[in-house]
């Protein structure tokens, strides 16, 4: 039974965190991109506080803080580097192995000539874990590696990009007030005003689709960790002997059981991905239309001191959602290695145990 859960487990999992989860926070990504192209909040945030701190910049630099998130994406990062030289480490390994037998193996051919050395090429063994399915499964696992690499080298890039404007949000206030230079207008034109409300309204809503969204991710995470299987495994156990008493009960026989319980489950989440979808469209085409408007009204007014709080305010802002899109890169990073570390001592194992039985039969053969 403990397979029979584990299997399941692994299935719930994958269909949450990287079908349905990872889905939003692709969706949210995007949201970010389009509206850091609209330069917002910056253009909100410059008329509306032309003075002083805006409130959510000190609440996202308050945030920044408390998570110390400088050292915290440090510290990922350590330890995506030892993951992976942990995980390369049982891989060469593993390889090495392979590539030792096959030394061993073409000396052997050349000495005793191919009519007396009959055995399969090392590379050529079909055996069911025989060297075929090995060296195959070694490519693999290298494309794996460059893939992550390649993966890991643009997270990096992402943090280098920001790094020193999250540590500006990571400082002190007195240290983002010099950063944002003050607007020469304190007071917003009465022509831009009504542009300028229905740009708050519009991009107002596009926070609170984003907060709905926040919830729905947690709600969901809470849900998967309260799936606890194991109880109905034993019943549908039960009710399988009962079915079927001379036929031994395997993990294949709960195929259906594992189907319909995902689906009562999940199936909800999974069809409100398309709701995500058509809503957040909705409400970008809505921030687009306000913000052209707005951009139009302001054009009128042309404020150079303006422009330049609001590019300050805008990187600042972007700083803060590209350091929890990194947050996010970092986990999945660390996910990927920890999984990987499990095919790997596997791939390594079925190397060392396959490697011994073709040492085993070069002596028998050579006797």
């Amino acid at each position: 039974m403990h397979i029979a859960v584990s299997i399941y487990e692994e299935r719930r999992d994958r269909l949450v965190n990287n079908s349905i989860i990872t889905e939003l926070e692709a969706l949210t990504d995007r949201l970010h991109e389009i509206l850091s192209s609209l330069n917002l909040p910056g253009s909100l945030q410059a008329l509306e506080k032309p003075l002083g701190l805006p409130g959510p910049l000190v609440q996202h630099a308050e945030e920044i803080r408390q998570a110390d998130a400088l050292s915290r994406l440090q510290r990922g990062f350590a330890d995506i580097e030892k993951l992976c030289a942990s995980d390369r480490a049982v891989f060469d390994e593993g390889k090495a192995l392979l590539m030792a037998e096959e030394e061993e193996d073409n000396a052997m051919r050349l000495k005793h000539g191919t009519r007396g050395w009959t055995r399969p090429e090392s590379r050529a063994d079909p055996s069911r874990d025989g060297g075929a399915k090995l060296w195959n499964q070694a490519a693999e696992i290298e494309g794996y590696f460059a893939s992550s690499t390649s993966s890991d080298a643009v997270v990096r890039q992402k943090f280098a990009a920001v790094k020193e404007t999250l540590a500006i949000l990571a400082g002190p206030d007195r240290g983002m007030m010099d950063y944002i230079p003050n607007s020469r207008r304190t007071e917003i034109p009465e022509s831009l005003k009504p542009a300028l409300g229905r740009l708050r309204g519009a991009y107002n809503d596009v926070l609170r689709l984003e907060s709905r969204r926040r919830k729905r991710v947690e709600t969901l995470k809470n849900k998967s960790r309260a799936d606890d299987i194991k109880g109905d495994i034993l019943g549908e156990a039960a009710r399988l002997e009962r079915t079927y008493p001379s036929t031994a009960i395997v993990p294949a026989h709960f195929e259906d059981f594992f189907e319909k319980r995902l689906d009562s489950l999940y199936e909800a989440d999974l069809e409100g991905l398309e709701k995500e979808r058509v809503d957040q469209e909705k409400a970008l085409a809505e921030v687009e239309r306000a913000n052209r408007e707005f951009e139009a009204q302001k054009r009128s007014v042309g404020d150079r001191g303006n422009a330049e709080r609001e590019k300050a305010l805008q990187r600042l802002d972007n700083a803060y959602y590209k350091y929890k899109e990194i947050v996010s890169n970092i986990e999945v990073g660390r996910k990927f290695y920890n999984d990987l570390s499990q095919i790997l001592e596997q791939f390594r194992n079925q190397a060392r145990q396959w490697v011994n039985e073709r040492r085993k039969d070069a002596r028998s053969l050579e006797e």
